[in-house]
């Protein structure tokens, strides 16, 4: 693996799952499926559901192919500099209709994150159960 990692260093990946995949077994470097519809069974309306983005893998399309099973078009907001407002218009009007909600790339409104427990628990609202929140964030 050194002398793989100093002579072709962009091989390095590919000569390290190669190696696990024959010392160990094949799944421990296959890819980790999740069972969307087992994550959304353990979720409520106040427990969002956060994917962790890695490098070439992106969630959204597996959330679209789910809504469109439970008969969903969630409301999609990209976060990022003054994407707090639709974001939190788009949170209170899926309160009200049950509309979930994908907030993309959280890790850019931190301080915004810091508020959503808040967000998610209003006083004095009746929630629909059908709300979702979709979190996609980098780790951070």
């Amino acid at each position: 693996m050194c002398l793989v990692r100093a002579l072709r260093e962009d091989r390095t990946v590919l000569a390290s799952m190669k190696f696990i995949q024959a010392t160990l077994s094949v799944e421990y470097v296959a890819p980790v499926t999740d069972f969307i519809a087992e994550i959304y069974e353990e979720s409520a309306y106040n427990r969002p559901i956060l994917y962790m983005l890695s490098a070439g893998g992106d969630p959204n399309n597996t959330i679209d192919e789910f809504a469109r099973k439970k008969k969903q078009m969630p409301a999609k907001v990209s976060m990022g500099e003054e994407q707090e407002k639709p974001a939190l218009e788009n949170i209170k009007a899926g309160f009200v209709t049950g509309q979930w909600t994908v907030l993309s790339n959280c890790h850019l409104s931190l301080e915004f994150m810091g508020q959503m427990e808040e967000v998610l628990n209003p006083k004095n609202i009746d929630v629909d159960p059908n709300f979702r929140l979709w979190i996609t964030c980098e780790p951070h």
